[in-house]
């Protein structure tokens, strides 16, 4: 065999790349895990009896392939958000989606652009394309100049409400200036909207421009599952099913989601509680001095203070104390626009009572 050399083969967009790097997973038990936005309660029952029935006593069912286009979820995802069928997508978790609509709609020529801080997949996604990846400032106290996305020159524009890594929210007045000023493609990712009380699903209906992307792990516990969804005019479904995989969810997958999705009446009372939960600890961290950003999703950014000072050293600090005591957190040290506060999920009552016993120890420098 001749010599082979691995780095010249690679593809010119992949060569370069540093990929994703997720939530940690830790190992072992004991841990209060505030890190990756997880529903911090079991799903609904109707989920796990979808499941059991879908395999049956024999699993026999598994040997067939799944409907190719997840017929049935994409039916539940649309009527929960009052839309038709034939606006919706299904997909492999929304990372998946978001994927897919990249591939779609981003090459060489088609850039993407996105606002800053903003979900961190964006650009990795983009560079997996080899498409420009254009980054627009919030302004001050994230507020939104949206003549710099209209002028951004992008394809494609990704908008996540609630923000992420920050937590805040925006109103659908915001999505509908940028929808109707961009000359492109506008991606509004919902992935904490269950938590906001707000959605912008509906508005595919009016703008042909707009995709909304939704996800089954945040809002109904179904994270281990990879479920997610898009809502888009039909014209962009079409689309979007040209560049999947052609069987890109599982049954068992299928039947959860489906079941999930319908069963509010589980799901609004324990999201009341996160709800509730983030209130507190937002209010916990008034009592310390600490500042944060005032959440719409399952978690909040906070920035800590260790005698008076604020910055990205008491925040490794108490990010690094907080993991010695199996409290963990999610600290973005490699990111300088945030590397002066943590992303803490909304656990549990008792998970959050851990976290702000140990908090307040580390505030006081026990």
């Amino acid at each position: 065999m001749a010599k082979f050399n691995l780095a010249k083969k690679i593809s010119a967009s992949v060569s370069k790349l540093s990929g994703y790097v997720p939530g940690e997973q830790p190992e072992g038990g004991g841990w209060v895990k505030l890190n990756t936005n997880e529903f911090p309660y079991p799903p609904s029952p109707k989920a796990a009896r979808a499941v059991l029935a879908e395999l049956g006593k024999d699993a026999a069912r598994l040997r067939l392939y799944p409907s190719p286009d997840s017929r049935g979820l994409r039916a539940a995802a649309a009527k929960y958000y009052g839309l038709k069928p034939e606006f919706a997508f299904a997909a492999n978790g929304s990372d998946d989606a978001l994927n897919l609509i990249i591939r779609a709609f981003a090459d060489g020529e088609k850039s993407v652009a996105t606002l800053e801080p903003s979900y961190s997949l964006y650009p990795v996604l983009s560079k997996m394309q080899g498409a420009k990846f254009v980054r627009i400032p919030f302004g001050k106290n994230l507020s939104i100049d949206v003549s710099k996305i209209a002028s951004s020159g992008a394809n494609l524009f990704f908008f996540t409400n609630p923000n992420a890594p920050t937590g805040f929210g925006f109103g659908r007045e915001i999505v509908e200036e940028i929808a109707s000023r961009f000359d492109g493609i506008v991606v509004v990712d919902e992935a904490y909207a269950p938590f906001s009380g707000a959605t912008a699903a509906k508005l595919v209906e009016k703008f042909k421009n707009l995709i909304v992307v939704g996800t089954s792990s945040k809002g109904w516990g179904l994270a281990g599952m990879r479920i997610g969804w898009a809502f888009a005019d039909p014209s962009i479904i079409e689309v979007l099913d040209r560049v999947r995989d052609s069987y890109n969810l599982d049954r068992l997958a299928q039947a959860a989601g489906a079941a999930a999705i319908g069963d509010e009446k589980y799901y609004a009372p324990l999201r009341a509680e996160i709800v509730s939960e983030r209130e507190k600890v937002q209010e916990f961290f008034d009592s310390l001095g600490w500042r944060y950003f005032k959440s719409s999703s399952n978690f909040v950014f906070f920035k800590p203070s260790k005698n008076g000072k604020f910055g990205a050293r008491a925040a490794a600090d108490l990010f690094a104390y907080l993991k010695s005591k199996k409290i963990l957190l999610r600290y973005f040290a490699s990111d300088k626009s945030v590397s002066d506060g943590i992303r803490m999920t909304v656990g549990t009552p008792a998970q959050m009572e851990i976290f702000k016993k140990a908090a307040l120890k580390w505030s006081k420098g026990k």
